[in-house]
């Protein structure tokens, strides 16, 4: 018991030289300060959780998320990219059509001119 007694006693004795040295290390201003320290990198630390904990949501929120967005126009920039492979067939289809066209106008008045030369030859009986 008295050896129990000894070594509590030699604790405390310890301790209490222990915090006289920070006292006479460390003025109150500075513990102060050194708490208050503490406080603000507490709500700093807090502050940038809720931070990051909204740009998660912003990141990975199934319906309006930014990977969603990023998705909806990957989806949408490949169906405009299919899209534009038929635009360009349709486009040489319309180009081959204009050429034909243009094919049977020459034709035509061709036509025309030769029903016009028998109809006045018929008129006017020449030759």
């Amino acid at each position: 018991m008295e050896e129990k007694d000894i070594t509590s006693t030699f604790l405390m004795k310890q301790i209490l030289d222990e915090l006289n040295h920070l006292k006479t290390n460390m003025p109150n201003g500075e513990l102060k300060h050194l708490q208050t320290t503490m406080e603000d990198l507490k709500k700093d630390q807090k502050s940038m959780k809720d931070d990051i904990s909204d740009m998660k949501k912003k990141l990975l929120d199934p319906e309006t998320g930014v990977i969603v967005k990023v998705n909806e126009n990957t989806k949408f920039r490949l169906a405009e990219e299919n899209r534009y492979d038929d635009y360009m067939k349709f486009n040489i289809d319309v180009d081959s059509l204009k050429k034909w066209q243009g094919g049977v106008n020459k034709a035509l008045w061709i036509i025309f001119g030769a029903i016009l030369a028998i109809a006045l030859k018929v008129i006017f009986a020449v030759g």
